[in-house]
């Protein structure tokens, strides 16, 4: 049975080649609209770092378009193998279903293999790239953060907000310095004045070496406020020079489909070790440390032991951190999909075979879909504790194999 299991391999294979590139294509055009405004215009960013997007969403979407295009390659080329009797040819000679089926379940066990490496290790890697690349956009060009009517956080010590934009002019400026903590700080050293509103700035230059923003602000009210937001004083100036510092990300954002396994399992280790430690005591270290000039490294060291411990425990809560556990449950089981779908689709095939092919995309589309809703459906069970969240997302993958050999069971006189 070589010969025949080469025949129908061959066109699995184009098909699924042909589908997978499509459904990529597809993908890649939609990420492209909609992140392509914030990469070029937000952001400011060159052309070319268009292409580098696109190197990077790829490998991501592989994750669904891999598995899409294998179902719908074996849904056309049995349809077709159905269309023609080739299948009730193959049948009279006493093969059954099941064996008729082999060649597409054997290409669905290879591919499953490979879309679980994907899981693991090409998309996460890809899905970090394109969150970096759009942040890599606005911090090597930092004018590009101050945007009319958005708030802009990621500069080191205070929180703008802009009304308006002209150019290099920003309209209706409103700064309040932040402090480390998240409090309030007297960024601009006037005792104490905590926030400040002009009727226009001018964005200056940008050392990319001290990652320093220079502002003039013109027209400027300086207010000193009570805790309660009460102003108790306020300062008027004409023109007022203002430096912020545009501080280089060093912490990667705590999402799981960022990391792959094994960056998974380091992370879960290294929180297991600093769960403990308390932030307000090794800042005390810091300090202590800082007083000691024959070890001026020491300083430095407890300031990243601080810096890392006050990340952990402001991102690795309890939600998250079962997130992390269950990711690598959650890719395996989704990595299952081709298997699930080469079931699936020999009787999905069989059944739709007196219509045209178009029926076979348009079934693989909603399978596809379905089975995808109903994964993410339960990727919502990670957000409880205990063993459900490592049951529940098996939940798909036991249903689709249930209702394949239901269907095999229905299309046992079929041919």
């Amino acid at each position: 049975m070589k010969t025949l299991d080469r025949y129908i391999l061959r066109q699995l294979i184009s098909v699924t080649f042909l589908g997978v590139m499509s459904l990529t294509l597809l993908m890649l055009l939609g990420q492209l609209f909609k992140e392509l405004h914030s990469l070029l215009v937000e952001s400011g960013a060159p052309a070319t770092i268009v292409i580098d997007f696109i190197l990077q969403v790829i490998p991501f979407s592989l994750t669904f378009t891999v598995p899409w295009g294998f179902l719908t390659a074996v849904l056309l080329v049995y349809g077709r193998l159905a269309a023609d009797n080739e299948l009730t040819s193959m049948r009279m000679a006493g093969l059954s279903l099941w064996r008729l089926s082999a060649p597409a379940i054997g290409m669905g066990i290879v591919l499953s293999g490979l879309c679980y490496y994907i899981n693991i290790e090409v998309a996460p890697k890809g899905k970090n790239a394109m969150s970096e690349l759009v942040m890599k956009a606005a911090m090597d060009n930092p004018k590009n953060l101050l945007n009319a009517g958005q708030g802009a956080t990621k500069l080191d010590g205070v929180q703008l907000y802009t009304e308006g934009k002209t150019e290099d002019r920003l309209l209706g400026v409103h700064i309040y310095p932040m402090a480390k903590d998240g409090g309030k700080a007297d960024a601009f050293g006037m005792g104490g004045f905590s926030a400040a509103h002009a009727q226009s700035a001018v964005i200056g230059d940008f050392d990319i070496k001290t990652r320093i923003l220079d502002l003039t602000l013109y027209n400027v009210t300086i207010e000193q406020q009570e805790d309660g937001g009460r102003i108790i004083n306020q300062l008027t100036t004409s023109e007022l020079p203002l430096q912020v510092h545009v501080p280089i990300r060093t912490h990667r954002k705590m999402k799981p489909n960022r990391f792959t396994n094994a960056e998974i399992a380091d992370e879960l280790e290294h929180w297991e070790k600093i769960r403990h430690t308390d932030p307000e005591s090794l800042e005390l270290y810091s300090k202590a440390a800082a007083q000691q000039s024959p070890f001026p490294c020491a300083s430095n060291l407890w300031d990243a032991a601080t810096s890392d411990s006050k990340f952990y425990h402001n991102n690795m809560n309890k939600k998250n951190e079962r997130a992390f556990r269950t990711e690598g449950i959650q890719r395996a089981s989704f990595a299952c999909a081709c298997i699930v779908f080469s079931l699936i689709g020999v009787p999905l095939a069989i059944t739709a075979r007196r219509r045209d092919t178009s029926t076979g995309f348009a079934i693989g589309i909603m399978v596809a879909a379905l089975y995808f809703v109903a994964l993410v459906f339960c990727e919502t069970s990670r957000k409880s504790g205990g063993i459900t969240p490592y049951i529940v997302l098996w939940i798909p993958n036991v249903l689709g194999i249930a209702f394949a050999v239901w269907q095999h069971a229905k299309a046992k006189y079929r041919g």
